[in-house]
C-alpha cells in the first residue's frame, strides 16, 4: 500500500466527481459543517455579486505539525448560484494559489476552481490563467472551526476580482482511528478527500516502513544470489514512504498486495538473464526449431504440432525470467490451475509451497498465458490438500487465519514466485528465512 501522492487524472477525476456530487445537492460527502462563508465577484461584466456559500462539502484538520483544507461551497438554488472549490496545505497563515500549483498533474495539495450559473454574464466557468494568484489568510484553523479570508485575481469571461469569507463551524470532526504501532498518532488525517484513496496514520506510515525493511532484508541474499549468476533486476519496488491507501481499511489487518501494484503498494522484484546468455540462446534456438517444424508441417498439410512449439516458448520463459511478488495478512489465497499436477512442500525454514505448473495469469486469460507459478506460505496459514490424479483443471484454496484485532502487525506472509522449478527453488534457498521470523514474532 505504498505509495502514490495520488495519481493526478485519478485526482482530477475525483475533484470533478466532487463537485458533480455537490451540485446535486448531496449531503453525504465529507464532514457536516455549519458554513457563514461568503464570496464577492467583480469584473467580466459582473459589478459586485456577493454569494452566501452556505453549504459546505470536505474536510479539513489541523494538528500541531500538520493542517490541511479541501473544502467545496456552494451557495443555495437560486438565479445566481456559485460553486468554489478551494483546497491548500500546511501550517502557514497564509498560503497562495497559483497557476503552477493549480495545476492537477503537480499533485501539489493546492487547488481553486470556481462555476458561476446565472443569465448573461452571471453564467461563467473560472480558472487560474497566466498570472492569477489567490492568497488565502488563516484566522483560525482547528478541528472545530475554520476561519479564514481569500482574494485574489481569476479569469472568466474576462478578468476577475475575487474576495471572500471562509467561516465554518462543526459539532465534532469524525475521527478513524487505524492500529496502534509503538509511539504514534493512530489517527487518519485525510488529504485525500474526495479520491479514491485515503491518507494513512502516522502508525500506518510507521508499519508499513517497518514491513518493507523486514521483506527487504528477506530477499537481499535472493537479490546477490541472482545476480552474481549474470541475472538482471529489470523492475524492483521503490523505497518510499507510504502517502495513500485503499480506503476502508483502517479497522482491518494491514495488507501488502500484489493487487494494488498499479499504485506501487505490492512488494516485488523481478528479475531477468540477458538475451546473450547462454541459456536464453539455446532456448530460444529451441522454440525457433520447435516454430519452424509447426510452420513445416502445416505447409505439408500434416498436424501442426503446437503444443511442442508452446511447451518450448513456455520453457524459454520460466527459465529466463522469475517474478517475486510477496503480500502480508490475506485472509486466503486462490490458485487457478488450468492443469491438475500442484504439488504440496513443507518448507526446512518454515512454512510450505504449492508448486502448479499452469496458473491462471494475474491479468486473466486462458491456459496460453498461464504460468509456472510457486507459492511459499509462511505464519498463519493452513495447507491445501494434495493434488487430485487426472490432470483436469482445479482451484486451489489456501486459507489464512487471521486475528482481526492485531491490526499493525505481520500474521501470515505469501511469497509469490513465477519462474521455472530450479529457480523457485534457488530462490527459496536463498531467502533469508530468520529475517521472515522476525516479522511474524514482532507482534
Amino acid at each position: 500500500m505504498c505509495n502514490p501522492a495520488r495519481p493526478s487524472i485519478v485526482r482530477f477525476v475525483a475533484l470533478a466527481a466532487l463537485a458533480a456530487i455537490c451540485a446535486h445537492g448531496n449531503a453525504a460527502t465529507g464532514t457536516a459543517a455549519t458554513s457563514e462563508s461568503t464570496l464577492t465577484i467583480s469584473g467580466a461584466g459582473i459589478a459586485g455579486e456577493t454569494y452566501r456559500l452556505a453549504q459546505m462539502y470536505g474536510d479539513w484538520f489541523a494538528t500541531a505539525t500538520d493542517a490541511y483544507a479541501h473544502l467545496t461551497m456552494r451557495t443555495l438554488p437560486g438565479a445566481h448560484q456559485a460553486q468554489l472549490g478551494i483546497e491548500w496545505n500546511g501550517t502557514g497563515a497564509a498560503h497562495t494559489i497559483d497557476v503552477a500549483k493549480n495545476d492537477v498533474h503537480r499533485n501539489s495539495n493546492f487547488s481553486f476552481s470556481l462555476h458561476l450559473t446565472g443569465a448573461g454574464a452571471y453564467g461563467q466557468q473560472v480558472e487560474l490563467r497566466g498570472g492569477d494568484a489567490i492568497t488565502v489568510n488563516i484566522t483560525h484553523m482547528d478541528n472545530l472551526v475554520l476561519e479564514a479570508t481569500f482574494s485574489g485575481a481569476a479569469t472568466g469571461a474576462g478578468p476577475l476580482k475575487i474576495a471572500g469569507v471562509i467561516k465554518l463551524h462543526r459539532a465534532a470532526p469524525a475521527e478513524q482511528p487505524t492500529g496502534n504501532f509503538g509511539n504514534c498518532d493512530p489517527v487518519i488525517y485525510d488529504k485525500l478527500a474526495g479520491a479514491e484513496w485515503r491518507s494513512p496514520s502516522e502508525c500506518e506510515v510507521k508499519f508499513d516502513a517497518y514491513a518493507r525493511k523486514g521483506l527487504t532484508a528477506a530477499l537481499a541474499p535472493v537479490v546477490s544470489s541472482f545476480t552474481a549468476g549474470g541475472w538482471r533486476v529489470m523492475k524492483q519496488v521503490e523505497t518510499q514512504s507510504l502517502t495513500s491507501i485503499p480506503r476502508h481499511t483502517e479497522s482491518k489487518p494491514f495488507q501488502l498486495n500484489e493487487q494494488q501494484m498499479h499504485q506501487s503498494s505490492a512488494f516485488y522484484v523481478l528479475f531477468g538473464l540477458p538475451d546473450s546468455s547462454p541459456a536464453v540462446e539455446r532456448l530460444n534456438q529451441a522454440a525457433m526449431d520447435q516454430m519452424q517444424k509447426a510452420i513445416a508441417a502445416a505447409q505439408a498439410g500434416h498436424a501442426v504440432p503446437m503444443d511442442a512449439a508452446n511447451d518450448a516458448a513456455r520453457a524459454l520463459d520460466e527459465a529466463s525470467k522469475i517474478g517475486i511478488t510477496v503480500a502480508i495478512n490475506l485472509a486466503s489465497q486462490g490458485i487457478s490451475n488450468f492443469k491438475g499436477g500442484h504439488t504440496v512442500t513443507q518448507l526446512a525454514g518454515g512454512g510450505f509451497a504449492v508448486e502448479a505448473p499452469y496458473v491462471q495469469a494475474p491479468t486473466g486469460g486462458d491456459i496460453a498465458a498461464a504460468q509456472r507459478v510457486t507459492y511459499v506460505f509462511v505464519g498463519a496459514w493452513a495447507p491445501p490438500p494434495a493434488s487430485r490424479p487426472g490432470g483436469a483443471d482445479e482451484e486451489i484454496l489456501v486459507k489464512g487465519a487471521l486475528n482481526p484485532a492485531k491490526l499493525l502487525a505481520v500474521q501470515n506472509i505469501r511469497i509469490r514466485i513465477q519462474g521455472s522449478t530450479a529457480n523457485a527453488q534457488q530462490v527459496i534457498r536463498s531467502i533469508d528465512w530468520s529475517a521472515l521470523k522476525a516479522l511474524l514474532a514482532g507482534n
